[in-house]
């Protein structure tokens, strides 16, 4: 069995990492996919998740399986961390327990972080444990270069983009791997923080309160000029005025201060320091799903959809149905297909994404051309769901053959199969570019939905997977 050359670490994305309070001394859960309805009663109570009530929450592991808060989705990272120890046999630590020392032999370390509070605050906190454990497994700075792998998911790839460059880590490490990074932002977040979140098209007023505490949120605000108004040039989201903001106090400032982290990364990865070796970065992204793309000012309100905006240059490319295509590739890397690598899963499957092992399998490799790239190597099925799904509602579901072509004989079959046993999908509408259906109502909990295309052209059956929530509303 091959080991890990490098001390390979972990970054998870927003609502990632377990945390706790400090209660009497001892950490107190208060966020994790694994207690029931934890998760979901600390995002409804601003007193549990509200930055104003606890300015700090103790990190004390990675959520393993996808759960569903409310209106969030948790991803989960037990897949990742099993593909990992498996195939290299790796030893396993996390970052700072304040109930376990360090384990310096370990070479995978899990580095959760209090994901409320920003990209800057986690950066800060990787770079103090990174450079705590090589003092302790390195004896000189020489042995230091080069030394680690990271593996950011979602907002990790953000922090570790930070620790790389404005913090000074890019000579500290050998590689980067990012899953469905939003390099460039997303939509997404800028319609939470303007609009408010929904849950299957309900709306979440008290999650919403929660979340404009963060200013997580606010660093994945795109950063580009994206809002379209009447006869003018498209604003950046710093720019949109006070009367389509009135929900979000401070939305300007914050913003702006998100537009500025933005910059800071883009400008070292641009024009690094003379003498810095940059990291080898790798950008693991999905295409083919209905994603939020494009905004628009209309009165006092901000319009937010999935339709592509005239000025993107990959049209039909859509996203994971989180982070957009486009913004999962670093600006540095628009034109080097070398450093793309496609896959057909949505944003949560990205967490746990097998390419990322076979990527960090190759890190030492000459070339990884034969799995980089800006197409999924087999034909895929483009997938539009919402994650969150409300109780009682009958939603839409479309899917999309991508990558081949389909004919006559070619038929979609989907199932859910949640906590009361299985449910099939068989009545399908054709559409112009796919299939569509209307899903009767399911119950509260969490499901397993598998799509299948059958009779595909060469390729014969297509298979898409994924995990669903079906939550009740906000009271």
């Amino acid at each position: 069995m091959d080991r890990l050359r490098h001390l390979v670490v972990i970054v998870p994305g927003i609502g990632g990492s377990v945390l706790a309070e400090s209660d009497a001394g001892s950490p107190h859960t208060v966020w994790d996919a694994r207690v029931k309805d934890i998760a979901a009663t600390a995002v409804l109570n601003p007193k549990r998740l509200g930055v104003a009530e606890h300015p700090s929450l103790i990190p004390v592991g990675l959520v393993p399986r996808i759960g569903f808060a409310g209106p969030l989705a948790l991803p989960g990272y037990a897949g990742l961390i099993k593909q990992i120890s498996k195939a290299f046999g790796a030893r396993v630590d996390t970052a700072d327990r304040p109930t376990a020392l360090a384990d310096t032999r370990a070479d995978l370390l899990l580095f959760p972080y209090d994901f409320r509070l920003g990209v800057r605050s986690a950066a800060e906190r990787l770079r103090t444990e990174i450079e705590d454990r090589l003092a302790a497994m390195c004896g000189t700075e020489r042995e230091k270069a080069g030394r680690v792998v990271v593996i950011g998911h979602s907002m990790g790839g953000l922090v570790a983009r930070y620790w790389l460059g404005p913090l000074g880590g890019a000579d500290r490490c050998a590689a980067l791997i990012t899953l469905g990074t939003p390099h460039r932002g997303a939509p997404k977040a800028l319609d939470w923080l303007v609009n408010g979140m929904l849950g299957g098209g309900a709306p979440f007023g008290r999650a919403s309160a929660v979340l404009r505490e963060w200013q997580s949120v606010y660093d994945l605000v795109p950063r580009y000029r994206m809002i379209a108004q009447p006869g003018g040039t498209p604003l950046y989201p710093y720019e949109l005025g006070p009367a389509v903001t009135a929900r979000a106090p401070g939305f300007s400032a914050r913003a702006k201060a998100a537009f500025t982290l933005h910059e800071e990364i883009r400008e070292f990865w641009s024009r690094p320091e003379p003498g810095i070796a940059l990291p080898k970065v790798t950008a693991v992204f999905a295409r083919g799903h209905g994603t939020l793309h494009r905004a628009a000012v209309v009165g006092d309100r901000l319009e937010v959809g999935d339709k592509d905006p005239d000025w993107l240059p990959n049209p039909g490319w859509g996203g994971d149905g989180t982070v957009p295509a486009i913004s999962a590739i670093p600006v540095e890397a628009d034109s080097d297909r070398n450093a793309w690598r496609a896959v057909p899963v949505k944003h949560l499957a990205l967490a746990s994404a097998p390419e990322a092992l076979e990527i960090l399998a190759m890190i030492t490799s000459p070339s990884l051309s034969a799995v980089l790239g800006d197409t999924p190597q087999s034909p895929w099925l483009g997938v539009d769901l919402d994650d969150v799904l409300i109780t009682g509602t009958t939603p839409s579901l479309r899917v999309r053959l991508l990558g081949a072509e389909r004919d006559a004989a070619t038929r979609i079959h989907a199932e859910l199969r949640g906590p009361t046993g299985g449910y099939r999908i068989t009545e399908w509408k054709e559409t112009g570019d796919g299939w569509e259906t209307v899903l009767s109502p399911l119950p509260t909990g969490t499901y397993e939905l598998t799509v299948q295309a059958v009779r595909v052209p060469v390729a014969g059956r297509v298979t898409f997977r994924s995990v669903v929530g079906v939550v009740e509303p906000e009271e």
